[in-house]
């Protein structure tokens, strides 16, 4: 039977990945360089740091309603704040610069099915953006990370990409491409070998 693992061979292979992955993020970074202003109280919690400036930069309590908790430590020596929107913010110093990212909804919780900032996805390296399918139509949204990837569309779910198959998908240009948006996790086979289905095909590793 099938399963989904993350064995120690794979893991040399998603530290690959996860070099390439975050090459190419840097195209698509939703970084913010900004200096963080003194701590503020919104609502019944300050927002603090380089949460702060994000959370501003990104809407504010419009956006994303007022914190549900105050400043909390992550894994690993971050720190991260959820609000009333679905949404949270998470920050580490060695992640994306040390700037603090926004994550929501269905890729949030797909991200906390893998273990959150502890699993092999690690900390948010961007913001939620949009993703685009042919035509430059937006179709989707994405957020990366520092092990790989989530993408999630209306069609086929939230799903992460990770490792080999990342660089894969993403020589073949990612959801606008060949594959489309990925419709399942990848799995390991009793064989040794790697798969993951995506909406027009499926990618194989090694």
């Amino acid at each position: 039977m099938a399963t989904h693992i993350f064995s120690n061979d794979h893991r040399r292979a998603w530290v690959r990945g996860a070099v390439a992955a975050t090459a190419i993020a840097v195209g698509i970074s939703g970084g913010v360089t900004a200096v963080a202003r003194a701590d503020q109280q919104v609502g019944r919690f300050l927002v603090k740091g380089q949460i702060e400036v994000s959370y501003f930069a990104t809407g504010g309590t419009p956006t994303w309603g007022v914190p549900l908790i105050p400043e909390t430590n992550a894994g690993r020596g971050g720190k991260f704040q959820t609000f009333k929107n679905q949404a949270s913010f998470y920050w580490h110093p060695a992640a994306d610069g040390g700037n603090a990212h926004e994550i929501g909804g269905a890729i949030r919780a797909k991200w906390g099915e893998n273990r959150w900032e502890n699993g092999p996805l690690g900390y948010p390296i961007t913001d939620e953006l949009q993703a685009r399918g042919p035509f430059n139509a937006v179709t989707g949204a994405m957020n990366a990370f520092q092990g790989g990837v989530i993408y999630w569309s209306p069609a086929s779910g939230a799903w992460p990409v990770w490792g080999e198959i990342l660089v894969k998908w993403s020589s073949a240009k990612r959801e606008s491409g060949t594959y489309g948006y990925p419709t399942g996790p990848e799995i390991r086979s009793a064989t040794g070998t790697y798969s993951q289905t995506f909406q027009r095909g499926v990618i194989s590793w090694p």
